[in-house]
């Protein structure tokens, strides 16, 4: 094993021509002005008239402000166009529709829409004057509808007519002047304390957030206000738990954490910091809920999370009877159990608070103590109530709450669980489970994403399954040939949720053991066997040491686990580079059953592997075969990095597998309210072979890269083709791209390999803006020949070149 290489970097700087933005709209197909006019006019009027009778109907007491929304019916190109609009009376963009077609929320100064009306008489003709061809771009303004603004559990289950309960508020995200008067203008009007108070809040970059107690008398007449985003239930963190067998602590041989080793951060619900296998790894806990006084995990979910975090497989673990802690282990308490008759827990919050709030102030007060050295941060919970749909999303507060962190904290990486669902929930027969897995994980809403997975900085973790084993108490005889596994053997387990993420992100990035379903029809029902379930760590050490279960929950910190192992070699690291070691060591886990094209069939693996399964000796090595060069940089808006480096001719010559991958992360600014692009700017690699660097770099110095055919064109022949492609890999900060060469290539490629990295500015306003990155490229040969130390060879020369 040997240490990764450097890669060396050709040139840098290259400007990248900005795409020209702005005019030559087309008129929608069928439109007739006159009729437009007056049905846009009818419209701003509407809009109009129910802003006056709030006016009056709160008499001064309360100053509305003015916010709708416009259909857009094309892309376009957001800044020019929010000019165009903001010269209409001020109008302001609040949120922009995805892929910037569909509805665009707007607040506007001009509350009589004099401006936008007289410019819309002319656009028509009604009056003479302008073109104003902008408006072939709006089918319509409208009010937003209030039922579009009662989120999903609100939905199913709305208050009745006496209750006072606790709700979620998000307002939109205007200045935070007109936010903070207009809180205490509600505040001053709805006074009375059992009906109404504002008990939480949460104002950030992307959103405002507030947890309030209200009657539904008061929720009818504040969801009419315009300023109002969303309302629903509070977050309720979702996972599983199970209570099963264990042994006994003194079969084990435990050890302390190295000295040096960094930190990991389990958000949870607290902690047995007493169990025998966790009690010597602990660096501290903390209490972040009210309700509780208590540090002890009632649960029993945080110390479930927590033992997979410090020693991965726990299963491994009791099979060589030892236990040697990864990390030093910290907990952070946000959720609290509650008992039921049978004398069970189940996690609950503090439903005076924000969980959002709670977790912003748990993971500070963590990661501002220098001392802790804490490298990365577990989240294993999520909102099953709040899941990505097919179209027309806004990312989630809490998801773009941990963005917002992670952009913050630039040296701590963030994992996030991809959430669980059932797919006994619908299907009512085993033989419809068994039917329609794979298919059902990718086709299906009900396993969607749920917030906070979208988290785009975060690493999202699906879940595969572990090898099958059937519980003993089920080998009974003719009832063991009863069971079935839904999921091979590294197959995605039948209750993992699937990607996209917003915009398109490949969502989750990978995947470790999570466990799997393993049924049976009983009388009618569908049962399950407990060789499904993983061992794990329980909360009640003197009853027993493990108990089992099944997750995304768990093959999270399988995942924290393999990051908290690369951190401790490379500790002082940025979360790039840590990202980027653990997504050049994935591999892809094989999956049968999907149907659709061969397209589809990749896309689906893609939503549900992402780039598969990581390895940490691949992570932190390089090996004679498999060489690592990698780069660590920083990068302007609308500019070009050139690396180049050369490699043996033996690497194609010899006959056998071969795989080149490229590596890609960086941590963006992101916006909840730009629904066109989340993240403010947006990286992409191209990687050629078989020409001179400097022909690259020439060519994408010279060239406008709005027309990417013209440089494909010409470099084309060059480029090695890697997947997923670039429409697929680009929309996230965590790519990656791979060439596999099965059987030899019909053209040999020659040195040098070029990589060019690509860096564009979507909406940051200031243009002198860097962007942190790091890079990543992989040349491996399944033949035991000695590649490393060639290219070792010539990127020294290289370096004592330059």
């Amino acid at each position: 094993m040997y240490e990764h290489l450097s890669l060396p970097q050709y040139i840098g700087g290259l400007e990248r021509r900005k795409r020209k933005g702005g005019g030559g709209f087309s008129l929608p197909e069928g439109r007739i002005k006159r009729n437009y006019y007056q049905e846009v006019n009818d419209k701003a009027e509407q809009i109009t008239k129910s802003f006056t009778e709030l006016k009056e109907k709160y008499n001064g007491k309360v100053n509305p402000n003015l916010v709708y929304r416009i259909s857009i019916n094309q892309s376009v190109d957001y800044n020019s166009f929010s000019k165009t609009l903001n010269s209409m009376g001020g109008i302001t963009v609040l949120s922009v529709a995805e892929n910037r077609k569909g509805y665009w929320v707007v607040f506007s100064n001009d509350t009589e829409l004099e401006s936008f009306k007289d410019k819309l008489s002319q656009y028509s003709g009604i009056k003479v004057g302008n073109k104003y061809d902008f408006f072939n771009v709006i089918d319509s303004i409208e009010d937003i509808p209030v039922e579009d603004k009662i989120g999903k559990s609100l939905m199913m289950n709305p208050l009745k007519d006496e209750e006072v309960e606790y709700l979620d508020i998000e307002l939109w995200r205007m200045d935070n002047e007109h936010i903070e008067d207009f809180i205490q203008e509600i505040k001053n009007t709805y006074n009375d304390w059992n009906r109404f108070r504002i008990c939480d809040s949460l104002i950030t970059n992307s959103f405002a957030l507030f947890r309030v107690k209200i009657s539904n008398e008061i929720l009818k007449e504040i969801i009419e206000l315009k300023e109002v985003a969303r309302v629903d239930r509070p977050f309720i963190p979702t996972f599983k738990v199970s209570d099963f067998y264990g042994q006994d602590v003194d079969d084990f041989e435990v050890s302390s954490p190295d000295e040096e080793s960094v930190g990991v951060l389990v958000i949870d619900s607290g902690i047995t910091s007493n169990h025998p296998l966790l009690e010597k790894a602990v660096g501290d806990e903390e209490n972040f809920q009210e309700v509780e006084k208590e540090l002890q995990d009632k649960v029993g979910h945080g110390t479930a999370v927590a033992g997979v975090s410090l020693y991965g497989d726990i299963k491994q673990r009791i099979n060589e009877k030892m236990f040697p802690p990864s990390n030093w282990l910290f907990s952070g308490k946000v959720m609290y159990g509650q008992e039921d008759i049978q004398g069970n827990f189940t996690p609950v919050y503090d439903e005076e608070k924000l969980f959002e709030n709670q977790l912003d102030t748990a993971i500070r007060s963590f990661l501002n103590n220098e001392d802790y050295r804490i490298k990365v941060v577990n989240i294993s919970f999520g909102n099953a109530n709040e899941a990505l749909r097919a179209k027309n999303n806004r990312q989630f507060p809490l998801a773009a709450l941990l963005d917002e962190l992670a952009y913050e904290y630039r040296e701590v990486v963030f994992v996030v669980s991809a959430g669980n669902s059932d797919p006994r929930y619908i299907f009512d027969e085993l033989e419809e489970i068994i039917e329609h897995y794979p298919n059902y994980l990718v086709k299906s809403e009900f396993f969607r994403l749920i917030n906070p997975a979208t988290s785009a900085l975060s690493i999202t973790v699906g879940s595969i399954a572990q090898e099958v084993s059937i519980s003993e108490q089920s080998l009974d005889g003719h009832k063991s040939n009863l069971l079935t596994p839904i999921a091979k053997y590294g197959e995605a387990s039948p209750f993992t949720r699937t990607g996209f993420g917003i915009n398109g992100m490949i969502k989750p990035e990978v995947v470790h053991y999570g466990g799997n379903l393993i049924l049976k029809k009983n009388f009618g029902r569908i049962n399950e066997d407990l060789g499904g379930k993983l061992p794990l760590l329980s909360n009640k050490p003197t009853e027993k040491l493990f108990n089992f279960n099944y997750g995304t929950s768990f093959s999270a910190p399988m995942i924290t686990h393999v990051l908290g192992k690369i951190a401790n070699k490379y500790p002082d690291k940025s979360a790039n580079f840590l990202k980027n070691l653990l997504l050049q060591s994935t591999e892809t886990t094989k999956i049968d059953g999907f149907s659709g094209s061969d397209r589809e069939k990749q896309n689906s693996l893609l939503k549900i592997n992402g780039y598969g399964l990581p390895n940490y000796d691949k992570a932190i090595s390089s090996f004679d075969n498999r060489v690592v060069l990698l780069d660590e940089g920083v990068i302007s808006l609308n500019k070009v990095q050139v690396y180049s480096f050369d490699f043996p001719q033996t690497f194609f010559e010899t006959k056998g597998y071969k795989r080149i991958s490229v590596a890609l992360t960086f941590d963006p600014i992101t916006r909840m309210t730009r629904g066109d692009s989340y993240l403010g700017n947006r990286m992409q690699f191209k990687l050629y072979h078989s020409i001179n660097p400097n022909i690259v770099a020439e060519k994408f110095a010279e060239y406008d890269f709005s027309d990417d055919e013209a440089v494909m064109e010409e470099l084309d022949s060059h480029e090695i083709k890697l997947t997923p492609g670039p429409n697929i890999r680009n929309s996230g900060c965590h790519q990656k791209g791979v060439k596999e060469y099965k059987r030899e290539p019909k053209t040999m490629p020659n040195a040098p390999l070029t990589l060019v990295i690509i860096n564009s500015n979507k909406w940051i306003a200031d243009e002198n803006h860097e962007q942190n990155y790091c890079v990543s490229v992989l040349v491996e040969h399944s033949q035991d020949i000695k590649v490393y130390s060639e290219i070792r060879t010539a990127v020294q020369q290289r370096v004592r070149i330059k």
